[in-house]
């Protein structure tokens, strides 16, 4: 193919680090399929994290690749990931330049980035639509695509029915006002009510078994947050970006939600590109990894030991991730009980700030000789240890593809947003991990859809439960489910080789900019 001028690709990274670091491989992603150069723009205070994650995505002698990426920083709030005030300022500020083709500041290390010619795309992330508006504003000719790093099947059930119309008004709009009217709220606060109101008893995702609409928060919420209004942003952006670029892959998703949400697209002459899995996968990204791991001593020797005594795929590894927490840790203590008195090993990551462990409940956990108690964990090291059998986890997503790229089988404990879709599909659909569904709190104490029965719910039971996926977990029925995900990794691995899906997706997204 003969080469045109050279494209200038700009991207959003802003919010929670999940939504940050793919796009910080998509970049990677997208010089080596071409000669680009992308403008990397984060919030100041994740810039020297941004700029380790960049590296962690290339090899050693790949420099002058790495140097086509360019990082720089934006102000914005200190400690709001959901605010959009100050960084939109900043935004409406330095982006201009970049549309202008002149130099712009760097809000963390305070130099200029040399001038450019105008960007061909701008990459913003699922969460910003604040920023499109300003986008549009100083250039409607430049593209703007929209990066989604949740799972197709829980976004695609949000948009699929609340999308365009002909006039390219979305429905949530449309109902949304008429709710605001009638009821004489702001746009707000209607958008908050109605999404806190089911459309109906059961929610019928693509190629997903029913689910009550109560499931879809299967945990009573540690601190009450309205996202109705957040969720109709996201229909919007996704109703007026120029194209999607999905973080997924076709072999995870259901083949009815990937097909659905491209003729969404389609509909509008648009398209879906599936440029997952965008993670580092790399001999520097491991090296750091292990480098990491060694930070904490502790976690390595306990690996060690575990493997050791207990022998290969021994080890539980349990963690929420950095932001969700359950309102009844009590239940969570309950499932250690059942690893401690099956003295099976465990480390527990509790990351989230909204975290307490009990005195006792450490005491307790040193005792047994059995555990290992963490504020924080290398989480990638740790699933790819051989030590490591299962992975009790939130099922967000970018912690399964996590999971299954280290070929470890998961027991799901979800709360809200994309996971109990998640946990549905990859226990009935793809059969690699189990559902929890005693640690339910609040409305998931309701009848499961899927069982007809509802959960007791009481710490006896969240006990009975715990033994009895664990049995299964270290038995038969849990080899068969490791099989299964060795084979998706293998699949997983397919889309950024050469000649494959992600490769030929992200070279027609390339030549739609061209």
């Amino acid at each position: 193919m003969s080469e045109t001028k050279p494209l200038h690709i700009v991207a959003v990274a802003y919010g929670g680090w999940g939504h940050i670091r793919p796009l910080c491989t998509l970049a990677t992603r997208l010089v080596r399929l071409r000669r680009a150069t992308v403008t990397l723009l984060v919030s100041r205070h994740v810039y020297a994290k941004a700029a380790a994650e960049l590296v962690r995505n290339f090899e050693d002698g790949e420099d002058a690749l790495q140097a086509q990426i360019r990082l720089a920083a934006l102000d914005a709030h200190a400690t709001d990931l959901y605010d959009y005030d100050v960084v939109g300022a900043a935004f409406a500020q330095e982006y201009p330049k970049l549309v202008r083709g002149a130099p712009m500041r760097c809000a963390h290390t305070h130099a200029e980035l040399p001038a450019l010619p105008p960007p061909q795309a701008l990459i913003l992330d699922l969460m910003h639509y604040a920023l499109l508006p300003i986008a549009r504003a100083a250039s409607a000719s430049i593209k703007v695509l929209c990066s989604g790093p949740p799972s197709i099947l829980s976004t695609y059930l949000l948009v699929g029915t609340l999308g365009s119309r002909s006039g390219g008004r979305t429905v949530a709009e449309e109902k949304i006002e008429g709710y605001a009217a009638q009821k004489g709220l702001s746009l707000r606060e209607a958008a908050d009510a109605m999404f806190n109101e089911p459309p109906g008893d059961v929610i019928q995702a693509a190629g997903l078994p029913p689910m009550y609409w109560y499931e879809n928060t299967p945990q009573t919420p540690v601190i009450q947050v309205k996202l109705g209004f957040s969720r109709l942003l996201v229909i919007k952006l996704v109703n007026e970006c120029d194209a999607y670029i999905s973080s997924s892959m076709e072999c995870f998703e259901p083949k009815e939600s990937v097909q659905g949400f491209s003729e969404f697209f389609a509909r509008t002459s648009r398209k879906l590109y599936l440029l997952g899995p965008l993670m580092p996968m790399t001999k520097r990204s491991d090296a750091a990894d292990a480098a990491q791991a060694a930070q904490s001593p502790e976690i390595v020797d306990f690996l060690q030991n575990a493997l050791q005594k207990h022998g290969e795929r021994s080890m539980v590894y349990m963690s929420f991730g950095t932001f969700f927490w359950t309102a009844h840790p009590e239940k969570a203590w309950a499932f250690l009980d059942v690893l401690m008195e099956k003295k099976i090993p465990f480390i527990m990551s509790h990351a989230s700030q909204l975290a307490h462990v009990p005195d006792e409940v450490k005491a307790k956990v040193k005792a047994s000789g059995t555990g290992l108690l963490v504020p924080w964990a290398p989480q990638q090291a740790i699933l790819e240890h051989p030590a490591t059998g299962w992975f009790v986890t939130h099922a967000g997503f970018n912690s399964i593809v996590e999971s299954i790229y280290a070929g470890v089988p998961m027991i799901c404990w979800p709360f809200s947003a994309d996971q109990p879709l998640n946990a549905m599909h990859i226990t009935e659909n793809l059969d690699i991990a189990y559902e929890l569904f005693e640690v339910r709190t609040g409305p998931g104490l309701k009848p499961v859809h899927r069982t007809g029965k509802a959960p007791v719910g009481t710490l006896d039971a969240v006990r009975a439960e715990a033994a009895a996926v664990l049995a299964r977990a270290f038995g038969d029925d849990g080899a068969q489910k490791r099989e299964r995900v060795r084979r998706l990794r293998e699949a997983m691995l397919e889309p950024w080789q050469p000649g494959g899906a992600a490769w030929v997706a992200g070279e027609q997204l390339l030549d739609s900019l061209q």
